[in-house]
């Protein structure tokens, strides 16, 4: 009996879930952080713990049966080279690492034409056409993942420093972060420890506050919003009919602020379905695939 498993790891959290024969899904199992670049021991234990109760819950014990086909789109993967170590720490047959754009991809439109804008912690775009993908961005909070969760947290604090200086005239958002960590050493002390899924803490506050009319707030996602839009049209080639889907935590929301001033229009269209179901319908080409060759 074929079982396909597919995972789905971000900086913030990751999920899984597998499919059986017939098209009958199991439940979706829930796990923490899995950026394999970042985190690469925290995130291989974190996987191999999901994947084991995954299995647990199928009843399946046996992690060289070659009917078992996982398939995982991880954080990182597709920059850090760290898909080879995992796929070779994990005890399975049949495992395939892909980056976290390339079952968003999957996901969103199988193996159609698309632009994909995925924004959760940190943010990438890609295109698939022709069975072809260019990527723009996902190198990681410290050089790039502009307008994810973690990229606002740290414009917030940058921006409520920044009115600490007299550089920045004051607004709700300065004011809700030092009502937060209330004196300049609490707040050095969060950036001395914090990771990008602690500073995307503070990104849903810049989205309210954004949404009441705060300018320091709108000049944040004005940026993020910026970039995310040139990336679109550089994957778009001069096509503006190439549909854009969103997926991610902050992906629909920033996509819809983008399209009401996008000017020619953005073709934006609703996710064929999650991340998650990518990679599930990858390890059910992968095992078709097999099927023929074996």
């Amino acid at each position: 009996m074929t079982l396909l498993i597919g995972l789905d790891g971000g900086g913030t959290g990751s999920r899984a879930r597998a499919l059986r024969d017939g098209g009958k899904a199991g439940a979706v199992f829930e796990g923490g952080s899995a950026n394999i670049h970042s985190d690469p021991d925290g995130a291989e234990q974190r996987i191999a713990e999901l994947l084991a109760r995954v299995l647990q819950a199928e009843g399946h014990n046996d992690p060289l049966d070659p009917d078992l086909q996982i398939v995982m789109g991880l954080a990182g993967a597709s920059e850090s080279g760290a898909a080879a170590r995992l796929s070779a720490a994990l005890p399975y047959l049949n495992v395939t690492v892909l980056g976290d754009i390339d079952i968003s991809l999957s996901g969103a439109f199988q193996d159609s034409d698309g632009i994909v804008m995925a924004v959760g912690t940190g943010s990438v775009l890609a295109r698939q056409s022709q069975g072809q993908m260019q990527r723009i961005g996902g190198y990681g909070f410290a050089l790039g993942d502009e307008a994810g969760g973690a990229w606002l947290g740290q414009r917030a604090l940058a921006a409520a420093l920044h009115v600490r200086d007299g550089l920045t005239e004051d607004g709700p958002l300065a004011r809700a972060t030092w009502a937060r960590f209330e004196t300049l050493p609490a707040l050095l002390d969060f950036t001395s420890t914090a990771r990008p899924s602690d500073y995307a803490t503070l990104a849903p506050q810049v989205v309210v506050l954004d949404a009441a009319g705060c300018p320091l707030a709108r000049a944040i996602l004005d940026e993020g919003c910026a970039y995310l839009l040139r990336a679109i049209r550089h994957l778009q080639a001069g096509d503006p009919a190439v549909p854009v889907a969103a997926t991610g935590g902050l992906g629909a929301l920033l996509l819809e602020r983008i399209s009401r001033h996008a000017s020619p229009a953005l073709n934006v269209t609703t996710p064929r379905g999650t991340a998650l179901d990518g990679a599930l319908w990858r390890a059910g080409q992968l095992a078709v695939t097999k099927g023929q060759t074996s």
